[in-house]
């Protein structure tokens, strides 16, 4: 049961151990850099997005018009069915 012992003091002294608020920062401060990071990917990728719309649009505006031409096709009028034949 000695074993129990040492376990129980490791325990006691790693939840004894306060973080000071410097090391609070300077963690805080490493998850905002990494998150600034993926934010700045986001960005890069929204304003892509947004000047490939805005060039497509641009593209589409200065295309000639299409003319759709239909045609005026009498509709078929059916054929006298075929006399037998004697």
């Amino acid at each position: 049961m000695h074993t129990a012992g040492p376990v129980d003091w490791n325990m006691r002294v790693t939840s004894r151990k306060i973080r000071w608020p410097g090391q609070l920062i300077q963690r805080l401060d490493k998850v905002a850099a990494d998150l600034n990071v993926l934010l700045l990917v986001f960005a890069v990728g929204l304003a892509t997005l947004d000047f490939t719309f805005l060039v497509t649009q641009k593209v589409i505006d200065r295309l000639p018009q299409v003319t759709r031409l239909s045609q005026d096709i009498d509709t078929p009028t059916p054929s006298p069915a075929p006399s037998p034949q004697k």
